[in-house]
């Protein structure tokens, strides 16, 4: 891959946009195998499973509610249970890890890796209440929910106008923070992009920050160079392996986005400081990786 280098972080070796296809399409397994994998097995549980999960999709859509979203998550999906930590607390200490539960009120910064991050949110908050706040390159920050998440997610642009004041959100949703601004491996955290000045967090929300891991990493989306959203959801559908979210919880008593970063790399999330490793860095990079007259 040395023909990635220039976006290969050089203090980590970290190439935090190099998609990882899924087994189904990688180029060195048994293509015979795989054939049959897909037409025996995968295409005949998808058409068992894909109706159903439209009827769920549509009722979650329309009520909002995290029960049925759990449900998709865990019986469509095949999700583990998505259970968060906080360092100090025990499992069992059960109201003491409540007391660290997203509230209306609070302002929590993530890790962005993922077209499912949005209704993660929603799940760890029991609300739909939530707003999902993305600066683009600029600096401005514009409102996202789980829903036209997915759409960012996979580079869809959409016409909107961005936020000018946010104190219309401390005492009706729960604000989440994508600082990086796009996705990555989750090998790492992007550098946080520099956020416009008219734009003030102190004294007006709790501040939190929530580090997401996802595995299987194939489900983790840095670009949509191979994947489609109909691939994403077959492959959600059908694949075999156990899928988890492990999340973590921190508090923190201002807005340091120092402090707030090294919670991410606490938990083997590599710190990228190169700017160059950023919005307009993915954009070239994916050019790159799409251009006909390099072999891969």
């Amino acid at each position: 891959m040395e023909k990635f280098s220039a976006w290969r972080d050089k203090a980590t070796g970290i190439s935090p946009f190099m998609p990882q296809p899924f087994p189904i399409s990688q180029k060195k397994s048994n293509k015979t195998s795989l054939y049959l994998q897909l037409f025996l097995v995968k295409i005949p549980i998808f058409l068992i499973k894909f109706p159903i999960c439209l009827i769920l999709i549509s009722l979650y859509y329309i009520t909002g509610s995290t029960t049925i979203l759990n449900i998709i998550f865990k019986l469509l999906f095949g999700f583990n249970e998505i259970t968060y930590s906080v360092d100090g607390i025990k499992k069992s200490q059960i109201s003491k890890l409540e007391s660290y539960k997203p509230i209306i009120g609070d302002l929590i910064i993530s890790n962005y890796i993922s077209p499912l991050d949005g209704f993660i949110f929603s799940l760890i908050s029991g609300t739909s209440k939530i707003s999902i706040l993305i600066p683009n390159k600029d600096g401005n920050l514009f409102e996202y929910s789980p829903w036209s998440l997915v759409n960012h997610c996979f580079g869809n642009k959409e016409s909107k106008q961005p936020i000018q004041e946010l104190s219309k959100f401390n005492k009706k949703k729960i604000v989440f923070l994508l600082l990086e601004g796009t996705t990555s491996n989750n090998q790492s955290i992007l550098p946080f992009i520099k956020l416009n000045s008219k734009y003030s967090f102190e004294n007006e929300f709790n501040i939190k920050s929530i580090v997401l891991k996802l595995t299987p990493n194939y489900f983790n989306l840095p670009t949509t160079i191979e994947t489609s959203k109909f691939t994403y959801l077959f492959e959600l559908l059908t694949d075999f392996k156990i899928k988890y979210f492990k999340i973590k919880i921190y508090s923190f008593n201002q807005l340091n986005l120092n402090e707030i970063r090294k919670s991410f790399e606490l938990n083997s999330l590599a710190l990228i400081n190169n700017p160059e490793l950023s919005i307009d860095g993915k954009e070239k990079f994916i050019n790159y990786y799409l251009n006909h007259d390099i072999k891969k």
